[in-house]
């Protein structure tokens, strides 16, 4: 594990506490400490001659932006003379991942069009759980009992596939990287074991290097480039 990935590791553990607390799934405060990790890393990357608003970082406010069909708050915006030319989302799924797959799926390509249609570039990372847990809905649709565990499958992961190596249409990301971690009995996250899934060669090699955080984040600073 090289210094990225542990301090990536060390920004879920954060937020996974603050989702933890009472009323934490739904409170901003989760995403601070994986937005702030993010915008350091590209900072880092990109240089001095550009801007990254986030939650976390500078004001800690996230950048509001007229989309080219609804307004949207920007997890990770990038700008260059007062201009966004580059942003980064990132989704973590926690829970209940079967039933809002679609769903995911689709309101990714309709941010995505929404961003790249106004000539901005548009980064997704997606972070899933190698077993996520199932959880039956409460009173007010809050969090109930724990049901099952869910292991996630090669079928879930195909639609991405599918869309990386689609052509480039603006419901594209330009960049888009997918993590699965889990946690173990002390409640930290770790990587998991490719092995352990039913996940096809192919799968694996794309999940290792073409959707790496590693990888990711280097291609962040070229859309950067390109887009400035």
């Amino acid at each position: 594990m090289n210094n990225t990935q542990k301090d990536f590791l060390d920004a879920i553990n954060l937020s996974f506490i603050a989702y933890n607390k009472k009323g934490g799934a739904r409170s901003p405060k989760k995403l601070i400490p994986i937005h702030k990790f993010l915008s350091e890393e590209i900072s880092d990357r990109i240089g001095k001659n550009f801007i990254i608003k986030s939650l976390g970082i500078g004001d800690g406010k996230e950048a509001r932006f007229e989309g080219k069909y609804y307004p949207k708050r920007l997890d990770v915006a990038i700008f260059k003379k007062g201009k966004i030319i580059a942003t980064v989302s990132f989704k973590f799924v926690t829970s209940n991942y079967k039933q809002n797959a679609n769903n995911y799926f689709e309101e990714m390509m309709g941010e995505t069009a929404n961003i790249r249609r106004q000539n901005v570039g548009f980064a997704h990372f997606l972070v899933l759980r190698g077993y996520t847990p199932y959880y039956l809905k409460n009173k007010y649709n809050l969090r109930g009992k724990k049901k099952n565990d869910e292991v996630i499958s090669e079928k879930y992961l195909q639609k991405y596939i599918k869309l990386f190596k689609d052509m480039d249409f603006p419901h594209k990301p330009d960049l888009l990287g997918i993590c699965l971690l889990d946690f173990d009995k002390n409640k930290k996250a770790k990587l998991v074991n490719l092995d352990d899934f039913d996940f096809s060669n192919e799968t694996k090699k794309l999940l290792q290097n073409d959707f790496s955080l590693n990888n990711f984040l280097d291609k962040v600073v070229h859309l950067v480039n390109l887009k400035s």
